[in-house]
């Protein structure tokens, strides 16, 4: 082995150019693996980070949609409609949660998507100006429990007024919406003024006139939508339809029904269907009032006290998230209940997923990056055998055996390719320092994906660089051997008479 090794290092330095190119391409090579694994633990790290620490923390507990996949933005569905179900049996949940081991600290929350609207007085006069403002203003709501949310996520600065409190009716939105909302208004928005909220649900439209009790600015800016607005849970109950009434079915009795099946239209539109005032006389308003204020009646405009569609909580350590959500999952199983629980990139959905596809797309291009290395470095190496055919010859008319000669070829390509990638690995190394010296901010939502953060900060790991180097070899190690076999099949004579 010492005698192969010696001859891989002096074959290396005899023909030093085409060592050169090969040597460049693997050094390439290496160079990028190191920092794109970089920038892909960047960005997972910087989604994760947001996410857990700033809106669903290590668990996620949610209910089951046969639409699809739940996460914090919705039901993940074809057509994008789908309601977010809310879970069920949510005190047996909860009581399950607060008994599961290694759950340090939990909340309920539920999320909905709403518009703020203005009114036709404080719409610009200039049609070229309404025409690139829009009409409403989109908002991502987050409905939280003020009394447990804000000791389980500390990672929000107020900047005007104050958190939301447990019983307080309004919204806290960020600092960039807030001096957008103002531009968008034409007015100077403060703290304690009221906007007009309209929210979407399965049942229609609600709409809430309610006071922004704070504007907020993230601790660390990461990955997190642009539009999001904290909001009380009662009045995200009653935009987003989780009313009492809309959960409840609907009885009717035979002779209240009889009218639909009536075949005599005209019978529908007789003068008998009128309220009469002797009917009228009949109906009595406090009675119905007391009626309904009975424990148990149902009012059809009241929210669901009971209403969540989430439990977030955080782990006492990160290795007991893993066991943390298997036992909570097999509870769940064993007492029937239709909720599911889950881990960040669960919750985050389509963020989360974005790391992923970050990761495809790197994947795809190291794999054309590998195979047009491959091809290059294999005709180098090819004409570097073709040139070295006598050599060859002569090595095996002096008695060196087929696998001596695979030998000595195979240590020079793992050699000058575990070099080279190692001076590439530094470089990129190097330039993942740079890139963060620079301190690069994001300019759009994609940056943010892509950074991790507000700022460019590559992170390299050990891994990244000793990955990078294994790849290369083995790229080295592939391209030289269609070159070497095609060699070992010319006969040792005819090879000795090759120039």
């Amino acid at each position: 082995m010492p005698v192969i090794l010696r001859m891989a290092f002096r074959n290396i330095r005899e023909h030093r150019s085409k060592s050169l190119i090969i040597g460049l391409l693997l050094a390439m090579g290496a160079l990028i693996l190191v920092v794109g694994t970089a920038f892909i633990n960047a960005s997972e790290a910087g989604i994760r980070s947001t996410f857990s620490d700033v809106y669903t923390g290590d668990i996620f507990i949610s209910g089951v949609s046969s639409e699809g996949p739940v996460s914090l933005f919705g039901v993940t569905s074809v057509g994008g409609m789908a309601q977010t179900p809310t879970i069920p049996d949510y005190e047996k949940v909860l009581s399950i949660v607060k008994s599961t081991p290694h759950l340090a600290n939990t909340s309920s929350l539920a999320t909905g998507f709403a518009m703020v609207t203005r009114e036709e007085s404080s719409l610009p006069e200039d049609e070229s100006e309404s025409e690139t403002q829009p009409q409403d203003r989109f908002l991502f709501l987050f409905g939280v429990d003020a009394s447990s949310y804000w000791s389980l996520f500390d990672a929000v600065d107020i900047v005007a007024g104050e958190r939301l409190q447990p019983g307080q009716a309004g919204l806290m939105i960020s600092e960039g919406q807030f001096a957008k909302l103002s531009k968008w208004l034409k007015k100077p928005l403060s703290i304690g003024d009221t906007l007009l909220i309209q929210g979407f649900s399965s049942i229609g439209f609600r709409l809430r006139e309610l006071p922004v009790v704070g504007v907020f600015r993230l601790k660390d800016q990461g990955a997190s939508p642009e539009q999001l607005a904290y909001i009380d849970i009662e009045s995200l109950r009653v935009m987003s339809g989780m009313t009492v009434g809309a959960n409840e079915p609907i009885q009717l009795k035979p002779e209240e029904t009889n009218m639909l099946s009536t075949d005599d239209a005209d019978a529908l539109f007789g003068e008998d269907v009128l309220v009469t005032s002797e009917t009228s006389k009949h109906l009595d308003v406090n009675a119905i009032a007391a009626e309904l204020s009975k424990p148990g009646a149902v009012d059809p405009l009241k929210a669901d006290e009971g209403a969540w569609q989430f439990i977030v909580g955080k782990a006492d350590s990160p290795q007991n998230i893993s066991r943390t959500i298997v036992s909570l999952n097999q509870s769940f199983a064993k007492e029937g209940i239709q909720a599911v629980a889950g881990n960040w990139q669960t919750a985050s959905g389509p963020y989360g997923q974005s790391v992923d596809v970050v990761r495809i797309v790197f994947a795809v291009a190291i794999i054309i990056l590998s195979i047009v290395a491959v091809i290059i470095i294999m005709n180098t190496f090819l004409i570097s055998v073709i040139e070295r055919t006598s050599e060859i010859g002569t090595m095996r008319a002096i008695g060196a055996g087929r696998g001596f000669v695979r030998s000595m070829f195979a240590a020079e390509s793992v050699v000058l390719a575990a070099v080279s990638a190692s001076i590439g690995a530094a470089l990129g190394l190097l330039v993942t320092v740079v890139l963060r010296a620079m301190h690069i901010e994001a300019t759009n939502q994609f940056f943010l994906v892509l950074f991790g953060g507000k700022y460019m900060n590559p992170v390299a790991t050990a891994g990244n660089v000793l990955m990078a180097i294994l790849v290369m070899i083995l790229v080295g190690f592939i391209a030289h051997l269609y070159p070497v076999s095609l060699a070992l099949k010319i006969q040792p004579v005819r090879a000795m008479q090759e120039e």
